[in-house]
């Protein structure tokens, strides 16, 4: 019996603490009318901004559930990959792609880097192999930092005009994926994401208001939307729109409802609108 929704297997680690990874990307994802299958990569406590932590990595579970899912004919219409516990994961993760991905929709959040500066579980071997998974995906969504890192170029936080956006997205499709989506772009009263076509050679830019506050986990969000968005049939401007918007307004809502960015957006209260938009 074919699944009546749309079916995602979310790749990226569980944080029990902290609105992040898949505890995001499960209840967005639900809410668009899509069935979010979780493939944790790592089980936290909570996430990385807080001053401890406990992670317990995941690596030796995975192969089994990708043989477990295979022996039980199990079949994904999309893959999603997020944050990965080391570089070695990242292998599984393409494996996972050529075990479950052959002509399905793959969206990669190259999660390992913010503000200029890897992430601190990180060095450059991340950036070495993330490069590898990024050639088996359809669609990409770095951060504008992230985007520096794999393409080696010194990172500039200065307001950077469209012919540099240009230049850096197309880069990126010439590791292998059609579509850039690159958030976080420098720019002084706006947020700014870049919607690039590699096939086209077209960018679009997305703009919404900039909410001068540091919020952890938006790029989660941002993935999540834009995933739910594309399995409803939006097409990549369309999704990349949506998904703005929506992380924006989470977090003028967090900012004005109580004002700490600790635990992530409070995205809860705005799903319903999500649901709005399953065509």
């Amino acid at each position: 019996m074919k699944n009546p929704v749309p079916v995602v297997l979310s790749i990226q680690d569980m944080s029990s603490i902290g609105r992040c990874s898949l505890t995001v990307a499960m209840p967005i994802l639900s809410a668009f009318g899509s069935q979010a299958v979780p493939f944790p990569t790592a089980l936290l406590c909570n996430h990385l901004e807080y001053p401890n932590y406990e992670m317990v990595d995941f690596s030796e579970h995975l192969r089994p559930f990708m043989d477990c899912w295979e022996k039980n004919n199990i079949t994904f219409d999309a893959i999603q990959s997020g944050f990965l516990a080391s570089p070695d994961q990242i292998h599984i993760v393409i494996e996972a792609i050529e075990r479950f991905g052959k002509n399905k929709l793959i969206i990669v959040d190259p999660a390992m880097a913010d503000d200029g500066k890897l992430y601190a579980v990180y060095n450059d071997t991340m950036v070495q192999e993330m490069r590898k998974l990024i050639a088996h995906a359809h669609i990409i969504k770095p951060n504008y930092t992230e985007a520096s890192f794999l393409l080696g170029h010194a990172y500039e936080p200065e307001t950077v005009d469209e012919a540099k956006i240009h230049q850096l997205c197309k880069e990126l499709h010439e590791l292998g994926p059609r579509h850039v989506i690159m958030s976080g772009v420098p720019h002084q009263s706006e947020a700014v994401v870049a919607v690039y076509d590699g096939e086209t050679d077209d960018l679009q830019i997305v703009s919404t208001t900039l909410v001068p506050v540091k919020a952890h986990g938006t790029g989660d969000i941002f993935t999540a939307a834009l995933t739910g968005a594309l399995m409803q049939g939006y097409d990549t401007l369309e999704s990349a729109n949506i998904a703005a918007n929506f992380t924006t307004d989470a977090v003028k809502y967090t900012h004005e409802t109580i004002g700490s960015m600790r635990d992530g957006l409070l995205f809860e209260r705005l799903l319903g609108r999500l649901s709005q938009l399953i065509k």
